[in-house]
């Protein structure tokens, strides 16, 4: 059968579709397959990818878990607890906290990888002891934290500025850990700053009470002193703010010997020198924190005043009168009569005088009166005077 020109045309277009649908048709069975096995490929290398990162988590996890287990609590529980609580009661007493009183709040398995435990310490101090206590807390390095810090301030006690402090806390023991696992021995990085500049950051504020004020003190004062007889000096200072104490101290260099009641402020020294001494006495209170005020004291030692002369006790004295005054060929003499002794004392120029308590040399017998002289001074007798009464009139006018 011959076919025109138009028919073969016709035909052979018809065999190019056949065959370009026979062809698309194998491409497309052939093209899933290769995705097909494609997805699987990137299936598998996604599941490989995936552990790895597993075992790599679970490298890096093992490792953080080996740098954490010398911070555990050891695996054994009740060792565990024991360990701790006697650890809070030794940082209790370091720090000055009254009472110390540890407890266990519970215990809580988390899976296979720790034991959560929670404690709890009350006791009562003052703020410094709360920032001593926290420094302590965060500077040792367990695997522990604080879940509460409560500070209350106690109104019915006598000392002041005392708090009731109580610290919650919650410490780990990982089940890896050896059942006598000992405690940590490096100081924990929580703590960045030496404990002295907390105190002063936190210790040095009331967060209870008003600004406290520093005792009323005057700057300067004046004081007589005695060589070689003891100096008691009273110093007070007020302090304005309640229920406070004030306490006292010598500043910088004081004499040698000197000393102060600390509780008192009573300052005592025995000089042994002459001249003008320089101290300064400090009077600090107990407020939040801690006022103080510096008074320089100006210390005058001198010489003991002469003592006093007491008129002799006259009693033989007292009863003895200048009686004559009279001229014979010896000389001008004296009569004194001694009524005490019931004799009559003849007394000439250069004569030695004694009647009880009074002493004297004459120095001589005028018409008028006699004169004597004792310890150096001179002092006369008129005629019916009593030496006693003499003798007392020379005293009382020199």
């Amino acid at each position: 059968m011959n076919l025109s020109q138009r028919e073969k045309i016709l035909a052979g277009a018809v065999g190019l579709v056949i065959v370009l649908f026979v062809g698309n048709y194998f491409w497309s069975s052939i093209q899933q397959g290769f995705d097909a096995k494609q997805a699987t490929i990137d299936s598998l290398r996604k599941e490989k990818e995936d552990k790895s990162l597993q075992i790599t988590a679970g490298t890096i996890a093992k490792a953080k878990l080996n740098r954490l287990l010398p911070r555990s609590l050891p695996s054994n529980e009740e060792r565990a607890q024991a360990e701790y609580m006697a650890w809070l009661i030794k940082i209790a007493e370091e720090v000055g906290l009254t009472d110390p009183q540890p407890r266990v709040l519970g215990s809580v398995p988390e899976g296979d990888l720790y034991q959560s435990m929670k404690f709890q310490l009350a006791g009562t101090g003052t703020i410094e002891h709360a920032t001593n206590l926290l420094y302590a807390f965060q500077s040792k390095d367990y695997l522990h934290r604080v879940l509460r810090f409560d500070m209350r301030p106690m109104t019915n006690s006598k000392i002041p500025n005392r708090m009731t402090i109580m610290l919650d806390c919650e410490a780990l023991a990982l089940k890896s850990a050896r059942p006598d696992q000992p405690a940590p021995g490096n100081d924990s990085p929580r703590v960045g700053k030496p404990l002295n500049e907390y105190q002063a950051s936190i210790g040095g504020r009331n967060i209870f009470s008003p600004t406290n004020q520093p005792p009323q003190l005057a700057a300067s004062r004046k004081v007589d002193a005695t060589i070689g007889i003891r100096m008691d000096v009273g110093i007070e200072a007020q302090d304005i703010d309640p229920g406070q104490t004030v306490t006292y101290a010598l500043e910088g260099d004081a004499p040698k010997g000197m000393q102060i009641d600390p509780n008192t402020g009573k300052l005592t020294w025995t000089s042994t020198e002459l001249g003008e001494f320089k101290v300064a006495v400090r009077a600090s209170d107990s407020g939040i924190p801690a006022r103080s005020s510096v008074q320089m004291i100006s210390i005058r030692v001198a010489e003991p005043p002469p003592p006093a002369k007491e008129p002799p006790k006259f009693d033989v004295a007292s009863q003895a009168y200048l009686t004559a005054l009279i001229s014979d060929t010896r000389g001008p003499a004296a009569w004194v009569r001694s009524k005490t002794e019931g004799k009559t004392l003849q007394l000439r120029k250069g004569d030695d005088l004694k009647l009880g308590n009074v002493i004297g040399k004459v120095i001589d017998v005028r018409p008028d009166f006699l004169e004597l002289e004792t310890e150096g001074k001179r002092w006369t007798v008129g005629l019916d005077e009593s030496i006693a009464d003499a003798y007392k009139k020379s005293i009382d006018d020199q």
